[in-house]
């Protein structure tokens, strides 16, 4: 089988299977058994869990939304991080 992928999707295929210390043949294989039921054994995984790709980015769905709190945090260290970076440290 063959897959064509544009070179910038191609190149994140890579780097991910790099960090898994796999070829890319490896690691897609190894997505597409997680994903595919290959017997009646295999239970279809929840509704909306799992890596899905969206505007253009690989996100892992878990069914369930995140805690106020922790998207509150993330974007005060991103707005904190971001004005470090443009105004530079001071004191």
């Amino acid at each position: 089988m063959t897959l064509d992928v544009k070179p910038e999707i191609a190149a994140a295929l890579e780097a991910l299977a790099s960090s898994h210390g796999l070829s890319v043949e490896e690691y897609l294989e190894r997505l597409v058994e997680k994903e595919l039921p290959l017997g009646p054994e295999d239970a279809p995984r929840p509704e909306g869990s799992g890596m899905i790709w969206e505007n253009g980015l690989f996100v892992y769905r878990t069914g369930k939304p995140l805690p106020s709190q922790v998207v509150d945090d993330a974007i005060r260290h991103v707005r904190e991080e971001r004005a470090r970076h443009l105004l530079g440290k001071r004191p």
